[in-house]
């Protein structure tokens, strides 16, 4: 099964530099909270959420809507949105202003936007939000394995994908990355995956991804693995991986279909 063709290829260019520069950094989500009444809006560049405190109980509405960036205004301004998934149609109106924002109500650190929502006509809430960007997956190049070079684990990685992905599902979806994987024999690969707390499970799975060997939770105490942590391997999910430094690719496979992703030189 093992194929020896994607051995030692041509060294990839220089990662740093202008090159970062070329992916763009874009608003990926944004948490907004208010007071009188307490309300919270949870979005990202599709869906939004929001959740209100009423005399007769907590209401939640789903959204689906865009977000809108007036970078050349100075402090910059963004609008969110969206349409409720549900009879009767409303329309939620966001519109966030940068500037450090304190909730009278909420502990922790300010937040960098200053929010006016609207869900009727004539009527206006304020609260702060916390806006995170990242890098646009969607623009992001795609991976080319031939290129990697010889100490790059992921070079094999169109062989190893099957067995990655079992393994993926094996543990109980908590992984967060998968940090290494390399051929264990002619017929298997060992992977390593990190969880969202920072343990790790190593994984022997076969390459056809029919099988998992073995599967089992690595010491605090072993030593990190060769290679490890660079590139990072995400999994497909709802949401892409949400990094602004390094270099994120696409992996892709058949009809161009997203794999998961790599993001080299991680913060």
């Amino acid at each position: 099964m093992w194929n020896g063709s994607f051995a030692a290829g041509i060294a990839v260019a220089c990662m740093a530099g202008s090159a970062l520069a070329q992916q763009p950094v874009v608003v990926q989500s944004l948490a907004c909270l208010g007071e009188e009444p307490f309300w919270r809006l949870d979005a990202n560049r599709n869906t939004g959420t929001y959740s209100v405190l009423a005399a007769k109980g907590k209401r939640e509405v789903v959204f689906r809507g865009s977000l809108q960036s007036l970078s050349f205004l100075s402090p910059s301004v963004m609008v969110w949105r969206g349409d409720s998934t549900h009879l009767p149609r409303e329309t939620l109106v966001a519109t966030l202003r940068e500037e450090a924002c304190r909730s009278t109500m909420a502990e922790g650190p300010p937040g960098t936007h200053r929010v006016i929502l609207s869900l009727k006509a004539g009527e206006a809430i304020t609260g702060c939000c916390t806006v995170r960007a990242a890098y646009d997956a969607r623009t992001a190049p795609a991976a080319t394995f031939a290129a990697k070079n010889p100490d790059d684990w992921a070079r094999f990685l169109p062989d190893l994908l099957p067995a990655m992905n079992l393994c993926l599902t094996r543990s109980g979806g908590r992984a967060k990355w998968i940090a290494r994987a390399a051929p264990a024999s002619q017929k298997a690969a060992s992977v390593r995956i990190v969880e969202a707390d920072g343990q790790a499970l190593d994984c022997t799975a076969d390459l056809t991804g029919r099988g998992v060997t073995t599967i089992a939770r690595v010491p605090a105490a072993a030593p990190t693995l060769p290679g490890a942590g660079n590139p990072l391997f995400y999994p497909v999910r709802d949401q892409a991986p949400m990094v602004s430094c390094g270099r994120l690719e696409r992996v892709l496979g058949k009809n161009n279909a997203v794999q998961g992703y790599l993001h080299y030189d991680p913060c």
